[in-house]
């Protein structure tokens, strides 16, 4: 166990204006959050005259890898795109550390040439700016900016990371525990990421009980960073289990349970049949075959 306590950074609801985004993110702040995240993409830059370069459909594309879509930002877009992590920075100022996701399906050299723009801006990592699989675009990407780079949501099990590492790809990987393996699988990745010098950030935008098993394996993790959390402007989401401290994140931290098992007592039926999602409304009682018509929102790549 190397820790009491873990660190959770919170993401925050997108807006198009730099300052109100800022705004949004010192809220968090003072809610008591010590680690930030914020979507910074070409999202921001669509209907804008001269800030991309994109072939026919490709924008609305969203099967395409990135390096396969032909989309490039211009000195426009990245303008706009500086100018509008500038004014968060100036909201929230360089204490805390901001890191920037969702960029949208550009190619390396586009994101090399957004990612040494952004450098100034001293944010926490680049996440996902190409699909995982292209190691070496990643290690090319990392020698190319001084920002941290990182991926690995979208991994199942710990063989694949293998290739980013052992090139020193990324400077931080981030597995979802839910879909890389499990606890174990998800504490040997981070052990095997220690070893080369990489650490490792927690994915997470799930439940409380999936909360639990996040913190006791980053609890046991040395290089553990940070955990995410998607939940937070949601109040239900805390009474899904019982027997846990409400909100169960207190001052930017959950604390890792003293209690058998995950940690909390029982889940709230109630609560938890209340929430089923209208597209798959299965409760755990319920027969298994409707496995054979399961759908998700699984990726290969993000």
């Amino acid at each position: 166990k190397f820790r009491d306590k873990v660190l959770c950074y919170c993401d925050t609801p997108s807006t198009p204006d730099g300052t109100e985004m800022g705004r949004r993110l010192k809220a968090r702040m003072e809610q008591g959050f010590k680690f930030l995240k914020m979507d910074v993409g070409i999202g921001l830059l669509r209907g804008i005259p001269g800030a991309l370069v994109a072939p026919p459909e490709m924008l609305e594309s969203r099967t395409i890898m990135h390096q396969f879509t032909g989309i490039q930002i211009t000195d426009v877009g990245i303008g706009i795109l500086c100018d509008y992590v500038a004014a968060v920075r100036e909201e929230i100022g360089y204490e805390v550390p901001l890191a920037v996701d969702h960029f949208g399906h550009i190619g390396l050299k586009s994101c090399i040439r957004l990612g040494q723009a952004l450098d100034k801006y001293s944010l926490a990592w680049y996440e996902d700016m190409i699909p995982w699989q292209f190691a070496d675009q990643w290690r090319r990407l990392s020698e190319a900016v001084t920002t941290p780079t990182c991926t690995g949501e979208d991994i199942y099990l710990k063989e694949p990371f293998m290739p980013l590492l052992e090139q020193r790809a990324v400077a931080v990987i981030h597995p979802d525990l839910a879909t890389s393996g499990g606890i174990l699988e998800t504490k040997k990745i981070g052990d095997l990421a220690q070893e080369h010098g990489v650490a490792m950030a927690m994915h997470m935008a799930a439940s409380p009980i999936c909360a639990l098993a996040n913190v006791h394996c980053a609890a046991a993790t040395e290089n553990f960073l940070v955990l995410e959390n998607h939940s937070v402007d949601d109040p239900g989401w805390n009474e899904l289990v019982t027997g846990l401290p409400n909100p169960l994140i207190q001052d930017g931290f959950i604390a890792v349970p003293e209690k058998p098992g995950l940690g909390f007592d029982d889940i709230n039926e109630e609560a938890m049949r209340a929430r089923l999602d209208p597209k798959d409304p299965i409760f755990f009682d319920q027969p298994t075959d409707y496995w054979d018509r399961e759908y998700a929102n699984d990726r290969l790549w993000s």
